[in-house]
């Protein structure tokens, strides 16, 4: 139960760390830009009173990580913690780094001599292969793989120059994995990764019990919600349970808050409880490979592995992982990625709740500290709920809160399941929807008519003409126009709202009519 700690300072970052450990997490996750750890000091003072002998102190890659895992280095050793009782993880990420930062994807002679020190280590892993920046950025399950494994081999083609054997390579390697809400996606991505990395380990000569990888998950910071953040809670608990299902070694949960800065005592008490009860009373980790014998995960196990050997094969014969991130190629394919995952967003095929589905227009904002900057480097973190949440915020800034009244045709029974529609359709953009008729519409507010095909066919075109003539600006109806479609646009129809359209450019245009600027 490994807690991520972002808390601004030493000090504070030192009581987040105490509390943790005091409460259940049974390791830190230390980042040092988002804390400001500036030197040794700083990086004693966050340890204050940590027992280092019974603590696997992980560090979170970043521009000075290099600084930072000596630092901890000379800690263990300045403390007195025995070579065999020092656990943790230096999170070493070149190419990681570059990929989120920006910058030359090289493994410099500072991080091999790193390793060299760590080597006698035992419980220490000092090179990280995190797969997360390019599942933040959109990029899909076996590119996401087949970037790790790529590293990982480069990493491994370094150390090798730098006379670290095979065996003592492979042994100071781990792996960061994303844990998201597809559960058994997310299954089959811990256990693939397991296949191909075997397979890897095989192929360059490693003995079987070599192949085995230590694999870290972090869940998805691209699922988090800013929107009616609660429900960020049942995502974390989707993407915990399916990691441990999967078969990480340890699990990092971002507090349900970390979309709005920087979580507080009750996000983080959350995250490390939601685990605690998925240990202690789920039994999660008392049955060897759950997921195993069940069809649909080893087949799906057995295509992602494919697709992400293919794609790591295609990676190497263009030059590896450090010629993809140099030359754009990444990138690319993350942008690719990112818009097919976009596509089904805008359209709710993928539904966001508490966001894209089921919004509350009257939800109480949760305000945190503002955390640090987000990074602006090759593979930007892209969120799942940011288009929306847009759409929200300049509804939230408008003078007075949009509204579109809403024209029913015919009798409630046949107009209600539309009607409905309707109502969580413009809640997603902050829209209130009202009811009204002819004689209370503002002159150019915009409407919609909302009722049965029957009615359509009988009153849509009519009554369309008359509210455009009364002033309406902007008209949409509630429904697919089928053959009618020509008919009901000459009448006055500016929009068609269906299951199915691009929820964002619709909403777009619907806050321009209501006068809100974006």
């Amino acid at each position: 139960v490994r807690a991520l700690v972002v808390d601004e300072g030493p000090e504070d970052a030192n009581r987040t760390v105490l509390d943790e450990l005091e409460r259940g997490s049974t390791s830190v996750l230390l980042d040092p830009q988002a804390i400001g750890i500036a030197g040794p000091a700083d990086l004693a003072a966050v340890l204050n009173g940590v027992y280092l002998n019974m603590t696997t102190v992980a560090l979170v890659p970043g521009p000075a990580t290099n600084e930072v895992a000596g630092w901890l280095l000379d800690l263990w050793e300045a403390s007195g913690v025995a070579e065999a009782e020092r656990r943790g993880h230096l999170g070493l990420d070149p190419f990681g780094v570059a990929a989120r930062y920006g910058g030359p994807p090289m493994v410099d002679t500072a991080a091999l001599d790193l390793v060299v020190r760590a080597r006698s280590l035992p419980g220490v892993r000092a090179l990280e292969v995190d797969a997360t920046p390019y599942a933040d950025a959109g990029t899909s399950d076996a590119g996401q793989l087949a970037s790790a494994l790529s590293t990982g081999v480069a990493y491994l083609r370094a150390l090798a120059d730098h006379g670290i054997s095979l065996s003592d390579a492979l042994a100071t390697l781990s792996v960061t994995l994303p844990a998201d809400t597809d559960q058994f996606l997310t299954v089959a991505r811990f256990r693939a990764f397991r296949r191909v990395w075997a397979r890897m380990a095989e192929a360059c000569g490693a003995d079987p019990a070599e192949g085995a990888v230590y694999q870290h998950a972090l869940t998805s910071a691209a699922m988090l919600s800013r929107r009616d953040p609660w429900v960020n809670m049942l995502r974390s608990t989707v993407a915990a349970f399916a990691a441990g299902i999967g078969g990480a070694r340890s699990v990092t949960v971002r507090p349900f808050d970390s979309a709005l800065g920087r979580p507080d005592e009750f996000g983080r008490r959350t995250a490390r409880n939601l685990q605690l009860l998925l240990l202690e009373e789920s039994r999660l980790s008392a049955v060897i490979d759950p997921a195993g014998g069940s069809w649909y995960v080893e087949n799906l196990t057995a295509q992602l592995a494919a697709a992400t050997w293919e794609r790591f094969r295609d990676l190497e014969t263009e030059g590896g992982m450090a010629a993809a991130l140099a030359s754009g190629r990444a990138t690319a394919e993350a942008e690719a990625g990112w818009a097919r995952r976009y596509e089904r967003l805008a359209t709710r095929a993928d539904p966001l709740t508490g966001v894209s589905e089921f919004p509350d227009l009257d939800e109480v904002a949760v305000r945190r500290p503002p955390g640090p900057p987000p990074t602006e480097g090759p593979l930007p973190l892209r969120r799942s709920a940011s288009a929306f949440e847009a759409l929200r915020d300049a509804a939230d800034g408008a003078a007075d809160q949009p509204t579109v009244r809403i024209i029913t045709l015919g009798p409630l029974d046949e107009h209600a399941d539309r009607a409905t529609f309707a109502h969580n359709l413009f809640a997603v953009a902050g829209i209130r929807v009202v009811d009204g008729d002819f004689e209370s519409l503002d002159s150019d507010g915009p409407a919609v008519l909302c009722g049965s095909d029957d009615w359509y066919r009988a009153e849509a075109a009519q009554a369309a003409s008359a509210l455009k003539a009364s002033g309406v600006g902007w008209l949409a109806l509630v429904g697919k126009p089928g053959d009618d479609e020509a008919i009901l646009q000459a009448a006055g129809i500016d929009e068609f709202l269906y299951p199915g359209i691009d929820v964002v450019e619709v909403l777009g245009r619907t806050l321009g009519w209501c006068g809100v600027e974006r």
